[in-house]
């Protein structure tokens, strides 16, 4: 299947866009300012910014998500198919392993409790027990949504389409990396905070110049028309 280059896409909510990235922008330069000369408590600023990029990647569903399916209909790609299949096989086999970590759990629990006693050959079942299998439920829900939206990802930003929307899905990957290493080895090394100033600024760059706001433009040839349609 040949690639198709995708380098804008319409924006169903260009305030909301607009909003939640300029207030980005406004807490990366403040949190680059504070960085020299730190005016204001970096955790505080740190947990700021932290709603703030939720938010952003809240928006930024809302704002792209539709232009996003409507993408992959257009180009005759079955979504819905291709997402349950994914979602229930992973659905299935994650549960499966929780379920047998889950048991054998249990069965140590109980081959260590000295009072423990069998009736009729079968494993008493207590309360705690059936409220692990609705949690490992709702664990495997969880990581099979996780891997469908990597699944989707991967698909969209690097074996679909190419174009803006693929540097879009490399700086995502660079960034996760760059939390990742930061979550291990959370040092304050000017080459780090320079990785991640780059990162960050070429994502907000491309992702600028990615929302299509579908803005009406009126030509003087348009004008015309008009005010002879009038006469």
């Amino acid at each position: 299947m040949e690639k198709v280059k995708i380098d804008k896409l319409e924006c169903r909510y260009p305030t909301l866009f607009k909003v939640i990235w300029l207030s980005t922008i406004i807490w990366f330069v403040v949190g680059i300012a504070n960085y020299f000369g730190q005016w204001l408590v970096q955790d505080k600023l740190d947990g700021f910014g932290e709603s703030i990029l939720l938010l952003f990647g809240i928006s930024l569903f809302f704002c792209f998500g539709k232009g996003i399916l409507d993408l992959l209909s257009q180009h005759e790609i079955k979504t819905i198919d291709i997402t349950k299949k994914v979602a229930s096989y992973v659905f299935m086999a994650s549960f499966a392993v929780l379920l047998v970590i889950s048991i054998w759990e249990l069965c140590q629990t109980m081959n260590s409790t000295p009072n423990f006693t069998r009736s009729r050959g079968i494993l008493p079942i207590s309360v705690d027990a059936i409220g692990d299998i609705f949690e490992n439920l709702f664990r495997a829900a969880i990581f099979s949504i996780g891997i469908v939206i990597v699944y989707w990802y991967v698909r969209i930003c690097f074996f679909l389409f190419s174009g803006r929307i693929r540097r879009l899905g490399i700086e995502g990957v660079l960034a996760l990396l760059m939390l990742g290493y930061l979550s291990v080895s959370p040092k304050d090394q000017i080459l780090v905070n320079v990785m991640v100033v780059l990162i960050a600024g070429a994502f907000l760059y491309d992702i600028w110049r990615y929302a299509d706001f579908q803005e009406t433009k009126i030509s003087m040839s348009q004008i015309k028309d008009l005010i002879c349609e009038e006469d």
